[in-house]
């Protein structure tokens, strides 16, 4: 792959390039460290699990200031999705003060390059369900769908991103030659059955106790997230638990009755700004 230089809201001097020496690699073990608050080097891709994956079908992808800093890094290798060859995407970061710049949108579509380029029309990344901002980016911005999800994928977690919480993720695919999602207007989306009913809670929402419901003989429902799940924790961590526990129940039977979380909309049009997936019967 060549060196792309990024334009437009991006400065000029970064470029997002493959890795190709050593000082890359630490260059994006340090983005890594810096992107999700790592203090223990056990957590960190090692240097020869990089240059492995790198040199043989995978990728490792860093956005590089002209000095050598990594200030976003990627690292795929390859997978298979049932009979399916996929790049599977492990990480994907970029460091706090580069974020809402478009590196990890760049770093994506610099992905689904090199994979097209290798005859992989599949992409595939877990990421966290709740986390609202990552659902609209990778099913409403990228296309991504999703349909499995994995109860505490990686066990306990000391980073600033995942400490003292179940690392449950859903997996998100992404074909390599997807056309851009379909756009769900609130107002269509008002009229879909709802998986998880919701109840003023002190000062949010709070799911209802959560109960099989007859909606999932529907075309098409929507199932609600949190907007802020790190807010959340932050500040009533008992009702992120119960928001975790009904998304999981949710997810978990939707995808046994054979649903696709295929969008994910945000609807400010009646108050507060809400978070919905968008589930279709396959």
């Amino acid at each position: 792959m060549t060196n792309t230089t990024l334009s437009g809201e991006v400065d000029d001097e970064i470029r997002i390039r493959r890795a190709e020496t050593v000082a890359d690699y630490r260059a994006c073990q340090d983005a890594q460290r810096r992107a999700w608050g790592i203090d223990e080097d056990g957590y960190l891709i090692p240097v020869a699990t990089m240059v492995g994956a790198n040199l043989h079908g995978g990728l490792v992808l860093g956005a590089f200031l002209p000095g050598g800093e990594a200030v976003a890094m990627s690292f795929a290798f390859l997978g298979r999705i049932d009979s399916r060859l996929c790049l599977y995407s492990q990480l994907t970061g970029v460091i706090p003060s580069y974020q809402s710049r478009g590196l990890g949108y760049q770093v994506k579509l610099l992905q689904r390059e090199f994979a097209r380029a290798a005859g992989i029309d599949l992409i595939a990344w877990a990421f966290d369900a709740l986390q609202a901002g990552n659902a609209h980016f990778n099913l409403a911005r990228l296309g991504a769908t999703v349909g499995r999800y994995v109860p505490n994928m990686y066990g306990e977690r000391t980073d600033r991103l995942n400490a003292g919480v179940p690392t449950d993720r859903v997996i998100a695919e992404w074909s390599t030659a997807a056309a851009p999602p379909a756009v769900i207007s609130s107002e269509v989306a008002a009229t879909l059955p709802r998986l998880i009913e919701t109840e003023a809670g002190d000062s949010t929402l709070a799911p209802r106790e959560f109960r099989v419901p007859a909606v999932l003989e529907a075309p098409r429902l929507l199932l609600e997230i949190p907007i802020d799940i790190a807010g959340l924790r932050q500040e009533q961590p008992i009702l992120a638990e119960r928001w975790r526990v009904a998304v999981g129940q949710g997810f978990r039977l939707a995808f046994e009755a054979s649903y696709r979380a295929v969008q994910f909309i945000r609807d400010e049009a009646s108050g507060p700004k809400r978070g919905f997936y968008v589930l279709e019967r396959l």
